[in-house]
Order: C-alpha cells, then sequence, then structure tokens
C-alpha cells in the first residue's frame, strides 16, 4: 500500500476535501488585514466625534478651541501662534468635519463579516464530509491488509499490528495533510501579507524560513530512524501478550520507549531552536514598529496577528515532520506486504 497510490485512487474525494481546506484557510489569511482596517474606521469615526464636541462646545473662542485639540494630538500639523495659520487649521478642521467617517466601515466590516462567514461556514461543512470521505478509505485499507495477509499466512500479531498502525494514513490524510496545507498557507500568507506593512519585516520572517528549512530536514533524517525501530517493535506487540509472561511485557514496553524518547529529545532541540530564532523575528519587528514605522493601530494589530500566525505555523511544523516520516514508513511496510 503507497500512500501516493491511495490518494490516486480516491483523487476525486481526497482533492475535494482538500479544496474545502484551501478555501478555508485563505478566508482565515487575510481576517486580519482586513479586520485592522475595521479598526482604524473605528478609531477614525472616535476621533472625529471628539473633534465635533470640541468644535461644538460653546462659551469657547476659537484660540481655546483649537488649543484644547492640540492638548488632545487632533491636529495633523503643529499648532503655532501665528494668527493666518490657526485660521488656516482652523478652516481645514471646519472642512475636514463636513463628511462623517461612519460611512468608512460599512465596507471593510462587511468583507471582514464575508470572510468569516465563508471561514466558519467551509470549515464547518468540511468537518463533516471528511469523516464519511477517509472511513470509506480505511475501510478499503484493513480489507486489504486483511486479504494479503491470508494469501501470504501472515501472523495474526504483525497482522492487527499493522490495520492499527495503518489508522495512521487515516489521521495523516484527515488531519495532517489538511494541517500542512493550513500551515503552508500561514507561513507564506503572513509573509506576503506583512510585505503590505513594512518590507523589512516580510524579509527577516522570509530569512528564518531557510534555517527553519535546514534544522528540519536534520530532524526528519533522525526521526525516521527511530520511527523504524519503534515499528520494528510494535509489530511484535499481540505476540508479547500472548506469551502471559509480566517481565516479558515489561521489558518489551521498557524497549518500546526508548526510540520514542529520543524523538521527543530530537523534538524538544528542534523547538528550542525554532523558539530562539523567533525570537529574534520579534526583536527586528519591535525595532522596526518603534524607530523606522509610524503603524496606526489597525496595522500594528495586523502585523501582530500574522506575526503570530507565523510563529504558531513554524513551531507546529516539527510535530507535523514527525508524523510524516511515521507515515512513511508505515507505507513501506504495507508495500512490502502487497
Amino acid at each position: 500500500m503507497n500512500l501516493m497510490l491511495l490518494i490516486k485512487h480516491y483523487k476525486r474525494l481526497i482533492t475535494f476535501a482538500l479544496m474545502l481546506v484551501v478555501i478555508e484557510d485563505v478566508a482565515w489569511i487575510v481576517e486580519p488585514y482586513i479586520f485592522g482596517k475595521v479598526i482604524d474606521a473605528v478609531i477614525d469615526v472616535q476621533i472625529f466625534e471628539k473633534k465635533e464636541n470640541i468644535v461644538a462646545s460653546p462659551n469657547k473662542t476659537k484660540e481655546d478651541k483649537l488649543k484644547e485639540l492640540d492638548d488632545e494630538g487632533l491636529l495633523e500639523y503643529p499648532l503655532s501662534e501665528e494668527t493666518d495659520s490657526q485660521s488656516t487649521i482652523w478652516d481645514s478642521i471646519k472642512i475636514s468635519l463636513r463628511e462623517k467617517p461612519e460611512s468608512n466601515i460599512i465596507f471593510p466590516l462587511a468583507i471582514w463579516i464575508l470572510a468569516f462567514l465563508i471561514n466558519s461556514g467551509v470549515g464547518a461543512y468540511r468537518r463533516s464530509v471528511d469523516t464519511k470521505i477517509y472511513l470509506k478509505i480505511y475501510t478499503r485499507i484493513a480489507t486489504t491488509i486483511s486479504r494479503i495477509s491470508i494469501l501470504k499466512k501472515t501472523s495474526i500479531s504483525r497482522t492487527t499490528a499493522r490495520v492499527e498502525l495503518s489508522q495512521q494514513f487515516i489521521s495523516f490524510l484527515e488531519y495532517r495533510l489538511p494541517e500542512i496545507i493550513q500551515n503552508t498557507i500561514s507561513i507564506g500568507g503572513a509573509v506576503i501579507a506583512l510585505y503590505f506593512f513594512d518590507w523589512i519585516i516580510s524579509l527577516t520572517c522570509l530569512l528564518i524560513v531557510l534555517p527553519m528549512y535546514i534544522i528540519n530536514r536534520f530532524y526528519m533524517k533522525k526521526v525516521s530512524i527511530l520511527q523504524k525501530e519503534y515499528h520494528d517493535t510494535y509489530e511484535e506487540i499481540y505476540d508479547v501478550f500472548s506469551k502471559r509472561d509480566p517481565v516479558h511485557v515489561r521489558n518489551y514496553y521498557n524497549n518500546l520507549a526508548k526510540p520514542q524518547t529520543k524523538i521527543s529529545n530530537w523534538g524538544a532541540f528542534n523547538f528550542g531552536f525554532m523558539r530562539l530564532t523567533l525570537l529574534i523575528i520579534f526583536l527586528i519587528v519591535l525595532y522596526v514598529a518603534i524607530e523606522l514605522d509610524n503603524f496606526t493601530a489597525g496595522e500594528l494589530y495586523s502585523i501582530v496577528a500574522y506575526l503570530w500566525t507565523f510563529v504558531s505555523a513554524t513551531e507546529y511544523m516539527p510535530e507535523l515532520l514527525e508524523n510524516w516520516t511515521s507515515i512513511k514508513d508505515i507505507a513501506r511496510r504495507l508495500k512490502e506486504d502487497n
């Protein structure tokens, strides 16, 4: 049994399921950008209302109102003591108050609600459809393993273990493969979106991907060897219990735990390295946000949201790679039977 042949055999069903994943996550990745625009529009309305209240306040001279506006930080330019300059600023304020900004909220808010509904609706539908698709595939895998084991007279222990191991195929297709797509969209989408705010932040994230790729390749090679050792031991589990010897069972599980412990150690090392590189990203972003650019509140929200998306996606990669190496080894074993 080969994973690619399995995907090819059920390509219509799997392609449909994965297309739902793509639609769901593309809608999700654009949400922070749109919602940042909503935040800025709401703040603009609040600023407008504050300006309007100060300008309309009775028993205050024009000079007092301008000073209050300046104290509140509501003037675009520094207030000058020259009368002509103050008159020009006052006229520009009066002109700016003619058009109310409430209408500017409607469009970004409508787009954000649409993106949210697409993400939520498609996500709910996908989770319902996935179960039906992948249960059908698992039934076929289990039946095929059973039929081949009868023809080859494979032991019940090995046959049962391989049926259980093949469940990881279904878990991979139903959960891990969508997660790989989601993480790819998250990392790529975050890098692209951050470019629209500041190219330095985007370039920093992009450059961090290269060392992460190298360390993850090294991690996969180490883990693949350990996964083979684990599966070799796991295939004898039913034979071990058939001997009815508690000491033998204890020794068996001690041996089974050794490769798993080593995998965890490599995972911890990979996690620590990735956290260190992500710390570098945070420091650079902090420098850019404070020293180089003057971001609005909505832009800062979007940047933090995309940065956190990038961090979450990259942190989850080692677990996905570990699962991928396990699937490759199981595929090799089922292919040998076939």
